[in-house]
């Protein structure tokens, strides 16, 4: 991002109005940090702001990123045409200005673990708190972030 700054003119007021903005939106800072380094290298690549660049570059160098001979991962391709979307979001354009590809969102099935592989968890944490955690995720069907965000309160017995 330094030197997208130094070596895009304007590069550097973007992306104090994109991290203003994105922060307005309520996005984390990880998300400014992930979806501007994407927005700097393609505009490293073209020597140009993405909000100034032809349909026709925008394509190009996502086909290009599709073709590399060392891949990058489809998530990779996703991040920068998802930082496009936000960038011109941001900038009060249109998504259809820069015509980015529609990214369909894939459904998976999450991967459910079997009694066994739950019952050796349970009898290889050594940790009584490890062994309710593990009881709390796996029989109430909690998520990490759940389980990290609960609040435990006490109460008098004399109450």
């Amino acid at each position: 991002m330094n030197r997208a700054s130094s070596e895009v003119n304007g590069f550097a007021e973007l992306l104090q109005r994109f991290e203003r903005n994105i922060s307005i939106l309520g996005r984390s800072k990880r998300t400014f940090d992930n979806y501007s380094r994407h927005v700097a290298a393609m505009a490293l690549h073209f020597k140009t702001l993405p909000t100034e660049m032809d349909p026709e570059q925008v394509k190009d160098y996502l086909f290009e990123l599709q073709q590399r001979s060392q891949t990058p991962s489809q998530s990779y391709f996703k991040h920068t045409v998802y930082g496009l979307r936000f960038l011109l979001k941001t900038e009060g354009l249109p998504y259809s200005y820069l015509h980015l590809p529609a990214i369909p969102k894939v459904k998976k099935l999450p991967t459910i673990l079997s009694r066994e592989e739950i019952w050796r968890m349970l009898q290889t944490a050594e940790l009584l708190k490890h062994k309710l955690l593990i009881g709390l995720i796996y029989g109430c069907g909690l998520r990490c972030m759940e389980v990290r965000n609960i609040k435990l309160h006490t109460q008098n017995a004399a109450q």
